[in-house]
């Protein structure tokens, strides 16, 4: 129960409060993708998983388990069975851990997560929560929001930090002073930023003053909010950005001089380059179209301005296009309510978008390369100048307005730059792109495998001596002769994610499954796992098994009774089955249950459904594992690309003597799969939210 001195009341109009993670201030919470950390050398994807994993430091299986997991939700979810074997003095120091997590999270996205601090300015900062008034705050009559708000006291706590003269020792920080703080059996090492050349958006560095010493081992956390103890580095931090000079022949060197940015966020620039605000080098453009017959342009965070016909988009048309927004190529075009999202760039094309978007044509063609330009524009450091200038009531739809974005001053490099830049960048473009199109054909080719090994084992069985009957089935032609041919209702049945019977409408949070996997979580409804789902529309034939109870989001098909057959069986049994023959031919293609449940499928004798399901999970172990290695490879051959642009086009790194030479049979850009394929599924979600017109 939560401590009445420490519960606080908020007014949301005057908080900043985040709920969801693709909320304006979602970075704030545990659950957000995009700030991975690294400790002790492991790689983590979110501060939840860190943040679980610290509950148990005697049980190392189970620290990889959490910390292997993909999703941050999930990753909670897999701690919940052990919570009873939580390290002994864990309420004790949960909110040293949780304060450590958040620093961890600060001092390795320094530039992304301490920007999106300063962005809420001196606002109370408020987790709102349907169910958890101790981490956060729940909405009461009057609709205010209560509760004791810990991790957005922590973030403020942090915030001011950020501001005060202790922001420099915030580029380190020591482990924490408490018994057993390890990971994998080993302690948790000092854990320091990569130096001065990664941290573009700091504040300005402060004298250090002498602080307390640390509590000795044995000293549980006196309070709830006591001021922390913070480590002062020995670190000798440069006061600038300035990246070290290297050596020609190992990478891209410094410029020879450098001088200050007028925002903060670039920290240096060369010092020949101009910067000036956005309304000297573009103007607003309000051309309508009079017959909306034009190219449909699609505007998104992660490609850019490109033609709809190109894109795999599910979003309804609309029945006219007349009045909508005339495009030219050269042109700026910004998804005015997603640009905090950095949905927008240059358009190629003359074409129409939304009334609601911003379009914007450069006064004088010569002062940007348009390639440059939208490599500028689509930054990480850009987006966090959008969403500082976005306005709006609700976090998740502020919009930039035209002036707030004629208001930020870009650099401007000499015109042969640009042009250099942008040869070097493309070059590096051709690299990552063919690397990633290659490693996405391995994962291709492992989950044929996958799926041969699936294929086999369900329809004929584990001993390759088993006399056959045949099926007269095209897909399936025999099976061993002791099994059953029958319909697929008789091994399951599905249901729709919203037609929950009531009797299994149980108090939660549960993770939410959708056609896109586990997606969130939710406070309401649940069914009772282990259990099967996969997608009804778009991603029909993407199987899901949740081990735990969970909601099926009305995306979902669900199984909800296996009619006395082993679930996991019936797991491998669906992956067999041919989606695609029974999907509908709609606008958003998708299976009716009823046409499943008359497919003619083998069934398995109850005794042998054991032995096929732990055999295909041996046999698969191996190839998931390397799926997921590649996978990981992917995203992090993306987050090299990006840093390697932003550090281009802001003058970070010089490429003016690189030799530029492109691959032999260099491969069009345009030709390659979208990347958005290996997006975090909410990421995905945000994605097509941004390519709707209002």
């Amino acid at each position: 129960m939560s401590q009445p001195s420490q519960v606080r009341t908020y007014d949301p109009a005057a908080s900043v409060v985040f709920l969801k993670t693709n909320d304006r201030f979602g970075g704030l919470s545990n659950m957000a993708p995009g700030y991975p950390l690294r400790v002790n050398g492991i790689r983590i994807r979110t501060t939840e998983a860190l943040y679980q994993a610290c509950r148990f430091p005697h049980l190392p299986d189970v620290q990889r388990k959490i910390i292997d997991e993909h999703s941050p939700m999930t990753a909670k979810m897999r701690s919940k069975p052990f919570r009873k074997d939580s390290r002994p003095d864990w309420d004790a120091v949960r909110v040293k851990i949780m304060r450590w997590c958040l620093r961890v999270k600060l001092v390795q996205n320094w530039r992304e997560f301490g920007r999106l601090l300063q962005a809420t300015g001196d606002r109370p900062i408020v987790e709102q929560s349907r169910k958890d008034d101790f981490w956060g705050a729940k909405v009461a009559e009057g609709e205010s929001l209560v509760g004791m708000n810990v991790l957005g006291r922590l973030l403020m706590e942090l915030r001011e930090q950020l501001k005060g003269d202790e922001a420099e020792s915030l580029r380190s920080i020591e482990p924490l002073a408490i018994p057993e703080f390890f990971l994998f059996q080993r302690p948790i090492e000092l854990i320091c930023s990569e130096g001065p050349a990664s941290l573009a958006a700091e504040v300005e560095p402060r004298p250090s003053r002498p602080v307390a010493a640390p509590p000795p081992r044995d000293l549980p956390q006196p309070s709830l909010f006591d001021q922390p103890a913070i480590a002062r580095g020995k670190m000798n931090i440069q006061p600038n950005n300035r990246p070290v000079e290297v050596k020609s022949n190992q990478r891209p060197a410094a410029y020879p001089s450098y001088k200050p940015a007028r925002v903060h966020w670039l920290g240096e620039i060369p010092a020949h380059w101009q910067e000036k605000r956005g309304k000297y080098f573009f103007r607003e453009i309000d051309e309508r179209s009079a017959t909306g017959e034009e190219e449909l342009l699609s505007v998104s965070h992660t490609t850019g301005v490109t033609p709809r016909s190109q894109k795999n988009v599910t979003m309804f048309k609309a029945e006219s296009y007349v009045g909508h927004k005339v495009a030219k190529p050269n042109d700026v075009v910004i998804n005015t309510m997603w640009a905090w999202m950095s949905a927008l760039g240059v358009s190629k094309h003359v074409g129409i978008v939304s009334p609601a978007y911003g379009v914007y044509r450069p006064l004088n063609q010569s002062d940007f390369l348009p390639e440059y330009i939208d490599y500028l524009l689509r930054t990480p450091l850009l987006k966090w100048e959008y969403i500082c200038r976005s306005t709006g009531i609700r976090s998740s739809r502020l919009r930039l307005y035209p002036d707030k974005f004629l208001d930020i001053a870009f650099p401007c490099p000499p015109r042969v730059e640009q042009e250099r830049m942008v040869a070097f960048l493309r070059a590096k473009e051709v690299q990552v792109r063919r690397l990633i199109r290659n490693k996405r054909r391995l994962i291709g080719l492992l989950n044929e495998q996958k799926q041969a090994i699936i294929y086999q084992a369900v329809t004929r069985g584990l001993s390759r001596d088993a006399p056959m009957k045949p099926t007269g089935i095209d897909w399936m032609p025999a099976v061993p002769a002791h099994w059953e041919v029958v319909s697929l209702k008789r091994v399951c049945f599905l249901h729709r994610g919203y037609d929950l019977p009531d009797e299994k409408r149980i108090e939660g949070p549960y993770p939410v499954v959708s056609s896109a996997g586990v997606i969130g979580s939710h406070d309401k409804f649940m069914t009772r796992g282990p259990g099967v789902a996969t997608g009804r529309y778009g991603s029909t034939g993407r199987l899901f098994y949740i081990e735990e109870d969970f909601w099926p989001h009305n995306t979902a098909l669900y199984v909800s009774q296996f009619q006395g057959n082993l679930p996991r069986y019936v797991f491998y049994l669906l992956q067999t089955l041919r989606y695609d023959e029974y999907s509908d031919k709609s606008a958003v293609p998708g299976i009716d249950r009823k046409d499943l449940h008359d497919i003619r499928v083998a069934k398995a004798p109850q005794k042998e459904q054991q032995a096929i399901a732990g055999k295909i999970d041996e046999d698969l172990a191996e190839l998931d594992q390397a799926i997921e290695k590649i996978v990981s490879e992917i995203r992090l051959i993306r987050e090299y690309r990006e840093r390697l642009i932003a550090d281009v086009v802001t003058g970070k790194v010089d490429v003016r003597h690189i030799e530029i030479s492109a691959p032999a049979n260099e491969l069009a850009l345009d030709e390659d799969e979208a990347l958005e394929e290996y997006l975090e599924p909410e990421e995905a979600e945000v994605m097509e939210g941004a390519d709707a017109d209002e």
